[in-house]
């Protein structure tokens, strides 16, 4: 018996050699049984106790059983120790490499099983293939590492695609009479390892806090970190308010806890006053904006405010309750009251009737109301999400905590809302009414979701074929109806007869030859082109008349995507994907399961489908990068993706749209096109038309965070049902460039491949992938402090969705949530608002690097000024690190954050109360559509074009000078920047000037011929991180600064200042402050450039756009590095 089963066990290994043998193979030797995909990767282990087998002269063995998938040319690994000896396939040879010399044997057949051996006394080797010797001959075993490679792969090389059976490794030089006797194994009974095949599924998770942190870790004061209540004015909108023809907001809404009121929903929805305290509503808000608005909370962005707020709003219910009257306009029409978003789960009244309930934040619920004469009365019970968690609250004792917890398994809603490192815990969990409600007024029939599918004749931009499906919903019998469709001088129209519920009118170009625009005015992403938009309206008529009607806005442009995906057979193959066409053809072109997630060399990938492999939509192209990642293509042109996250657009999710289009001009003008909507926390109409209408692109995550870290979402059908909705309502925004599955991993099969089958059915133009990063994407990270020449070299290099730095706001915008006696030393208030004392974005680093660079902060004023020298020269390099190696190595780079959900010192280039400190203008000079500057570490001159247009004929121009403004080297370069791509020149030579100036100062500046400055670009550079003490230095600078009176122009009203350093003394990061009448700052305010340098004799203009609302005449201070603080001259 026990022969028999030790036989059995042998043979699923693939070896059936005796006792002796198996106990002379190391630990970790072997055997080996797996296939191997030509484009994936291989096996490696150490050799546990290896180092005799590793040792120069020792005997070994290699044997295996080998099915080569075809015939690969190039050297094929098999097995290997080390880097030194390898069994190999040579071009379908055999051959064993052993130190600088190899032996030869016979080609090896591919698609057949073949035995192969290995044999080695220390001095001889020894070829076997079928058990008999092909080849032999003297070869010393030369000294390795005890490492194991079976199939190793190595980046740029090929890679044995085929199966592997018994491969091992053994510590002795196996005779040939026991090589004869190895049986064939029983292949079909072998077990093969598909190595790199299939994403892992979630095997942990974090629940967060299960009891509150211990109470001498809470945040504390050395002052007073907290402010009193002020309630703000009530809204007087009228409760029944125009939007659109047909169409009204509901205002007027009242708000108590479900605790306080007696009566049901049935109750409530009825006229009368019912019992307790109810107070005006915030809607579109949540019950925490409500409670902070009408004074009964504090501002929880101030301070230490938030730890008044109580946790039991977010466990506890509300009724919302309004009344109004159905205007007259609605007579005679059917009524439909749409609810654009609540969170989390409503129970939803009106005129003492039920008429549903939603869950989940981000679904409508839509449902016929059926009106009374006089007053209508609606009640909506509102419960926050069911699995609230406790918040971590930030302290330099306490730390960061972890990100989440226990809010996660209730998705989809605002999960970061149980707090991140990013965002203290929100009270309410953001429960309420966070939409507007709408009153909708139509006829039998109406128009749902229209979709648009725009596609361009790629590589050719001058048509647009444009296809329009209206879904419409027939409450009455069936009859015909005609349904118009018109943008921009087309209009087409078709007669139907629609049945009964809900079915789709079609327009295609085929039908209708006005839907092919010639030369169409095309949506490009921010840099690129103007983002045009078209108005398009729907109208539905029956016989009665037009029964519904809408408008909407779409852009025409096509998304197409450069990825490497797997074949069927194993292979790596760069294309391009044109996700429209496929869709328009009803194909997937993509395969996003699990098991088509293969790992290659250099990252993971995704595979195409049958279908993708042999259509048209996919296209094999040449230009590629060390990783298969992403490259973006808005018609047919590579962008340039540079921008950053949104982990949230406000916190308390005061989202209008005057709120945000400041932070959308900020992103625009910073040079950025690309936002990444973390976790869908910013899914909303708001944020969806300024992305449109300022050339940003979006990459869109549904609302699931990272794999392994937090809890999966519990309903799959309820997280499918919000997305379905998300989708058809915000599908024609062209801003939306791809979605997202999850953030940081891929969610469970059921979503992932439910999204998936979403996005093809109701989208079909766009990629959907399961993860946010590492599939076809980079690895998320650093978000510490790193010095700026890795962001060149190693760091989010290819397409890295998430990196970021510390970056601390400025002095004025710190002061405005911060107490003076919290600010210096640095405390628990800086680390609520997080400035990080530990986790991810641990400012350790920064602090130690700020000590090296400058010296130890001596107060908040001097560590500020520090700590903005390093914000400019980081962030900036940030971004030139991705440029410099554009296409060669990078191809989209998202700082993890541009945005600030709150009051934040992480991760951000502005401040919450729209401020912009030197990371702002580092970001913005870097990512200029032309722009030049150095790379590091060789200090190349690299002139970048950003843009779809050559520009030829210009000049590089570089300057280097000592701090005492001694000129040390010049250099004029004629250049022909070329669209879209980097063009590199000769190295400025730091390196040997640093001998003799360890710290220097460089300017370059590019031009055109006519002598008109394109680019202009400033550093300061050392030889050593400790060189730039050097800095300290410097003297005080000579600025004479003036201003011009304000000029309106548009909805700005504009100053002009021009800054001139009439002294010896190089100034460094001059700040400009726009001041109002109370001596604040003036905010929103957009500074064509900030933080400037200026050497002794040079001249800067600068503007300063603000709200032409504000009349009264402003004031400008200056300050800097070695720039005493200053008013600007009138």
């Amino acid at each position: 018996m026990t022969i028999v089963r030790k036989r059995a066990a042998l043979l699923l290994a693939g070896v059936a050699w005796g006792g002796a043998a198996i106990a002379q193979v190391p630990v970790n030797g072997g055997p080996y049984n797996a296939s191997f995909l030509d484009g994936g990767i291989g096996i490696e282990r150490p050799v546990e106790g290896g180092e005799s087998v590793a040792a120069a002269g020792a005997p070994y063995s290699m044997t295996a059983w080998v099915r080569a998938g075809e015939r690969q040319s190039g050297e094929m690994p098999l097995i290997a120790l080390g880097d030194t000896r390898v069994l190999a396939l040579v071009d379908g040879r055999l051959v064993l490499r052993d130190g600088s010399a190899a032996l030869a044997g016979p080609q090896v057949s591919a698609g057949r099983w073949t035995q192969v051996a290995a044999v080695s006394d220390g001095s001889r080797a020894t070829l076997y293939v079928d058990g008999r010797r092909v080849a032999a001959g003297a070869l010393a075993s030369a000294a390795t590492t005890p490492v194991i490679h079976i199939a190793r792969a190595v980046p740029g090389k090929p890679h044995f695609g085929g199966t592997l059976v018994g491969a091992t490794l053994h510590g002795r030089a196996l005779p040939a009479a026991e090589i004869a006797a190895l049986p064939r194994p029983d292949f079909a009974n072998v077990q093969l390892w598909q190595v790199g095949v299939q994403w892992p599924f979630q095997k942990q998770a974090n629940i967060g806090l299960t009891q509150q942190q211990d109470p001498w870790t809470l945040p504390q004061t050395h002052g007073d970190a907290y402010t009193a209540p002020v309630a703000k004015p009530v809204p007087t909108a009228p409760t029944v308010q125009p939007t659109a023809p047909g169409r009204w907001q509901l205002n007027g809404w009242q708000l108590a806890a479900a605790l306080e009121v007696a009566g049901d929903g049935a109750a409530l929805s009825r006229p009368g006053s019912p019992n307790g305290t109810w107070r005006a509503a915030t809607v579109p808000g949540t019950v925490l904006q409500t409670l902070v608005d009408r004074g009964v909370y504090p501002d929880p962005y101030y301070g230490l405010n938030n730890l008044r707020i109580p946790e039991s709003l977010a466990r506890q219910d509300y009724w919302y309750r309004t009344r109004f009257t159905v205007p007259a306009e609605a007579a005679g029409r059917k009524l439909t009251i749409v609810f654009g978003g609540i969170n989390y789960a409503a129970d939803i009244w009106a005129n003492g009737v039920k008429l549903g309930q939603t869950r989940g934040a981000f679904i409508r619920g839509q449902y016929d109301l059926v009106p009374v004469a006089g007053e209508n009365v609606i009640a909506v019970k509102v419960s926050p999400p069911p699995h609230p968690g406790i918040p971590h609250e930030q302290s330099v004792k306490g730390g960061v905590g972890e990100n989440g917890g226990q809010l996660a398994i209730d998705g989809p809603t605002f999960v970061a809302t149980e707090g991140w490192d990013w965002i203290p815990g929100i009270r309410d969990r953001n429960t309420g009414l966070w939409r507007p409600v709408e009153l909708v007024a139509h006829g039998s029939v109406r128009i749902l979701d229209p979709q648009v599918v725009t596609d361009l004749p790629l590589p050719r931009t001058d048509s647009a074929d444009v296809y329009v499906t209206v879904p419409i919903d027939n409450a009455g019998p069936a009859g015909q109806v005609t349904v118009k469709v018109a943008f921009e001088g087309v209009a087409v129209e078709r007669t139907v007869t629609a049945p009964t519920g809900k079915s789709e009118v079609r327009f295609t170009p085929a039908d209708f030859p006005a839907l092919r625009v010639a030369n169409p005015k095309l949506w490009w992403p921010n840099g690129y082109g103007a983002p045009n938009l078209y108005r398009a309206t729907y109208q539905v008529s029956d016989a009665g008349g037009v029964s519904d009607s809408k408008t909407g806005r779409f852009g025409i442009r096509e998304v197409s995507y450069d990825l490497s995906l797997f074949d069927a057979a194993g292979k790596l193959r760069r294309v391009n994907v044109q996700t429209t066409d496929g869709g328009l053809a009803g194909q997937k072109l993509i395969d996003v399961r699990h098991e088509a997630i293969k790992q290659s060399p250099t990252g993971w990938a995704e595979s195409l489908t049958p279908a993708g492999e042999t259509s048209r939509a996919v296209t094999a192209i040449t230009e590629t990068l060390p990783e298969p990642h992403l490259t973006i293509r808005v018609n047919g042109v590579k962008i340039a993706a540079r921008g950053g996250n949104w982990g949230m657009d406000d916190a308390m999710k005061r989202v209008s749209y005057d709120w945000l289009a400041p932070f959308f001009r900020l992103q625009r003008e910073a040079n950025m096109n690309v936002i990444r909507n973390w976790m869908g926390t910013n899914t909303e109409a708001e944020f969806y038309d300024l992305a449109d209408e300022n050339g940003m692109m979006i990459l869109n995550d549904f609302w699931q965070s990272t794999q392994n870290f937090q809890i999966e979402p519990d309903d799959s059908s309820l997280f499918l049902a919000n997305a379905r909705d998300t989708i058809a309502r915000y599908r024609n925004h062209p801003s939306i460039i791809l979605w997202f599955g999850r953030n940081e991993g891929v969610p469970t099969p059921a979503l992932n491949q439910g999204l998936d089958d979403a996005v093809f059915q109701l989208d079909g133009t766009r990629w959907f992938t399961g993860s946010s990063n590492v599939v076809n994407l980079q690895g998320s990270g650093p978000y510490n402090y790193r010095a700026p020449v890795g962001y060149f070299t190693d760091l989010a290099t290819g397409f890295s969705v998430e990196t970021g730095t510390p970056s601390l706001s400025t002095a004025e915008s710190i002061a405005a949530y911060v107490p003076a006696a919290d600010r210096w030393p640095l405390g628990d208030v800086l680390a609520y608002h997080d400035w990080h004392f530990a986790g991810n974005g641990d400012t350790k680093t920064f602090m130690q690097t700020l000590s090296t660079m400058f010296g130890p902060g001596k107060d908040f004023a001097d560590f500020e000024r520090k700590a903005q020298m390093m914000n400019l020269e980081t962030h900036k390099a940030m971004y030139e690190g991705f440029l410099g190696h554009l296409w060669t190595k990078n191809s989209g780079r998202l700082l993890w954050m541009t945005h600030p959900a709150w009051p934040s010192n992480a991760w951000q280039i502005y401040s919450w109360d729209y401020d912009t400190h030197a990371a702002y203008y580092g970001a913005k000079k870097a990512a200029e559509p032309i722009h030049v500057q150095l790379n590091l570490p060789g200090n190349e001159l690299v002139v970048l074009n950003t843009t779809q247009a050559d520009r030829r004929g210009l000049t590089a121009s570089v300057r280097v000078v000592g701090l005492d403004n001694a000129e040390l080297f010049t250099r004029s370069d004629k250049v022909d920047a070329l669209a879209n791509r980097a063009t590199p020149l000769a190295a400025v030579p730091l390196d040997a000037l640093f001998a003799t100036r360890p710290m220097v100062l460089v300017s370059l500046k590019l031009t055109d011929a006519s002598g008109r400055l394109v680019s202009e670009n400033f550093y300061w550079r050392a030889r050593d991180t400790a060189s730039y003490q050097a800095l300290n230095g410097l003297a005080p600078a000579t600025i004479a600064s003036t201003m011009t009176a304000p000029v309106v122009d548009g909805s700005d009203r504009a100053v002009t200042v021009t800054l001139a350093n009439t002294g010896t003394v190089p100034a460094l990061n001059a700040k400009l402050t726009l001041i109002g009448a109370s001596g604040k700052r003036i905010l929103p305010a957009f500074y064509s450039d900030n933080y400037v340098a200026l050497l002794p004799g040079e001249r800067k203009t600068i503007t300063i756009r603000y709200p032409a609302s504000i009349v009264t005449r402003p004031s400008v201070t200056l300050r800097g590095w070695n720039v005493g603080e200053a008013t600007v001259g009138r």
